[in-house]
């Protein structure tokens, strides 16, 4: 039940509140009103109690929609903790069953390795036992001979130790050039991985990691070496070689065999210190890169070809071709020799003439190469002219050129070889240039005869790599066009050394 309020000024405890001051903000009686308030703002009681309730009562729901919000949170809360719970016992189940495949994975890992070990334990100690029990034949062996040769010596007739020489000699001299059997050298190296992502304890190098680097290296000739990236453990994914300089290379290849191995081949251009890194997938394999010391190049005369029936007095140029067939002209002689590999004479073309007229004739014949397997082109030096000849038939099929100094015409001509494209090439002696012709002797272009670099007497004329590379006689120089005729560059210079 509502009770009724009091004034709550003194002698006027019994008076009921009807009004509110405004500006006091208390209640008061009717006495305070009209004695202490009558200056201020009074309102009746129960309207602004009426507003306050509204305004109390707005506040309320206010507070109810912010109460529904803590509700809420609090239940996500409650959620929150309950899935960290659930997610925290699911995942250290995980973590538990991870490490035990972790567990699982490296304890496979150490069994196969222990396994790959274990095998090679008893296959390389079979080898061992199988090399040892040949020795021990062998020095049973020596030994009864040994006892043998005693008992001959001591207690038989010198007829009979006659009888016996030969094959007790025959007896020691295979036994003395019987080899012993090489040891196998075990070299088993464990190299432990600092790769954690793998999981993997680590490799067994089963062998050398790089043969054939011992091997003399020569300039200018193709040298290679082998390359075992397989190893225990772990995955091939690429092989890489890098040789240094790369600038003082001439070729460089690296080929993947059948088993797994690498075969690098490179041409060091000059002499001197090469190093090379190999890595597999991004790690440098066998952790430091090799030296190699690049020796001078060795020109070694392997054999000769004896040429049986014809003796050669001044042999001036030689060629060979996909038959093995040898041709040589002999410039005192005049004449084409055709041989076999083995210098047996297959046949023999032209002979002494300075009419041009005629074909079949030599005069100072200098260079011959094959313009096909069976087909030859012969300088004719004095003829001024470029014969070919058929090895077949031994004929002259043709002939090109004349003494003159226009195009396709010729002033000794020394020098005859093809270049990439088949075309003729001519070393033009006395007209200072070299002439570049079709196979049916047409003109297609000359050089060195002027502009800035003017040949010298040119004797000899190659077609390598899109350059023409010219021997200047008179100059003492080699001297090097490109594939247009132009000037780039010459080597060497007059004098003895190198």
């Amino acid at each position: 039940m509502k009770g009724q309020s009091f004034c709550s000024q003194q002698y006027h405890e019994r008076e009921i509140t009807r009004s509110f001051c405004l500006k006091c903000q208390i209640c008061v009686g009717q006495i305070c009103t009209a004695k202490d308030h009558k200056a201020h703002d009074v309102k009746a009681l129960e309207k602004v109690a009426d507003g306050v309730k509204a305004n109390i009562l707005t506040r309320t729901e206010v507070l109810k929609a912010k109460a529904e919000v803590f509700s809420d949170a609090i239940r996500k809360y409650e959620k929150t903790a309950r899935e960290l719970e659930t997610n925290i016992t699911n995942t250290k189940l995980k973590v538990s069953q991870a490490a035990e495949k972790m567990i699982a994975r490296i304890k496979e890992n150490e069994r196969q390795i222990i396994s790959t070990l274990e095998n090679t334990r008893v296959s390389r100690a079979d080898n061992l036992n199988s090399a040892k029990t040949q020795v021990q034949s062998l020095l049973k062996q020596i030994d009864q001979a040994i006892e043998f040769a005693k008992n001959l010596i001591q207690r038989t007739s010198s007829s009979d130790i006659m009888q016996s020489k030969n094959d007790l000699e025959k007896r020691f001299e295979h036994l003395e050039n019987t080899p012993i059997p090489e040891i196998p050298v075990n070299p088993m190296k464990f190299y432990q991985t600092k790769d954690e992502k793998n999981l993997t304890l680590g490799y067994i190098a089963r062998r050398n990691p790089v043969v054939g680097l011992t091997k003399d290296f020569q300039a200018g000739v193709e040298s290679e070496f082998d390359v075992h990236p397989q190893i225990l453990g772990e995955q091939v994914y690429e092989v890489k070689v890098l040789v240094e300089p790369a600038e003082k290379l001439g070729s460089f290849t690296i080929c993947e065999n059948q088993d797994g191995d690498y075969t690098v081949k490179f041409t060091p251009k000059v002499p001197g210190i090469f190093s090379i890194t190999i890595k597999v997938t991004g790690k440098e394999f066998a952790g430091r890169p090799y030296k190699v010391q690049v020796k001078q190049r060795l020109i070694q005369v392997v054999g000769g070809i004896e040429i049986g029936g014809n003796t050669l007095e001044k042999p001036n140029g030689i060629a060979v071709n996909n038959r093995g067939q040898i041709a040589v002209v002999d410039y005192e002689k005049h004449f084409v020799l055709i041989t076999d590999m083995k210098g047996k004479c297959v046949r023999k073309m032209g002979c002494y003439g300075n009419n041009v007229g005629q074909l079949n004739r030599l005069n100072r014949p200098t260079d011959v190469t094959y313009l096909n397997a069976d087909n030859i082109l012969v300088a004719d030096q004095l003829n001024h002219r470029i014969q070919q000849f058929n090895v077949q038939t031994g004929n002259s099929v043709k002939s090109f050129g004349k003494r003159g100094t226009r195009g396709g015409e010729f002033q000794n001509p020394v020098s005859v070889s093809l270049d990439d494209e088949g075309r003729v090439i001519v070393a033009d002696f006395y007209n200072n240039r070299i002439q570049v012709l079709s196979q049916d002797g047409e003109p297609l272009f000359k050089f060195g005869d002027s502009g800035p670099e003017i040949l010298n007497n040119p004797i000899a004329c190659i077609y390598h790599e899109s350059k023409f590379i010219i021997s200047d006689w008179g100059d003492d120089c080699l001297k090097v066009f490109d594939n247009a005729g132009k000037f780039l560059y010459e080597l060497g210079e007059p004098g003895k050394d190198d």
